[in-house]
């Protein structure tokens, strides 16, 4: 068995994620501050049924929740979906945490919601990411030109990527 895992978070559990939570400053150079209020009501938003087409899964490392998961914008008439990941800190980077995570979502998003066609996106200066989604096997699909406008004004390209999702996946 893997000691990676992606469940429903517990209220708790997504409390302690987002409390060790640390935004990604390529990503998002505002740093992430936690908000116990705030954090209750995305958990009540995200896992109680408030949104369609929407699932959450934390990713949980030898127990302790170390990411989250999401299944968006998923589509039953054309099988189709997208995905997010969010991992806590730079510690649980470059250990091929986010990469298994995203398997196992692609397996649950093709079992559990019969999805054919997985998408999922990212600034053109993330290399990590890039790196993840070729060895992966997905395909570069579309590159939006300056579609993120970051603080400061500093516009990135949006790589977005295509999978089928297959049996042997």
């Amino acid at each position: 068995m893997s000691p990676i895992e992606l469940r429903t978070f517990s209220e708790k559990e997504y409390h302690e994620f987002f409390r060790r939570y640390q935004s990604d400053p390529m990503m998002d150079p505002l740093p992430f501050r936690y908000n116990h209020e705030q954090i209750s009501r995305s958990y009540v938003y995200n896992h109680g049924g408030y949104r369609d087409h929407y699932a959450q899964f934390g990713i949980f490392y030898e127990q302790e929740p170390v990411g989250s998961f999401q299944l968006k914008r998923m589509d039953p008439e054309n099988k189709c979906c997208e995905f997010g990941i969010i991992l806590r800190d730079d510690s649980v980077k470059n250990h091929g945490i986010g990469t298994e995570a995203i398997r196992i979502g692609m397996q649950i998003a093709r079992d559990q919601y019969q999805m054919r066609m997985i998408t999922g996106d990212t600034m053109g200066r993330n290399k990590r990411m890039i790196h993840v989604f070729e060895k992966l096997g997905f395909t570069l699909s579309e590159i939006v030109p300056q579609a993120f406008v970051l603080p400061e004004g500093i516009k990135e390209d949006r790589y977005i990527f295509q999978k089928q999702l297959k049996e042997e996946d």
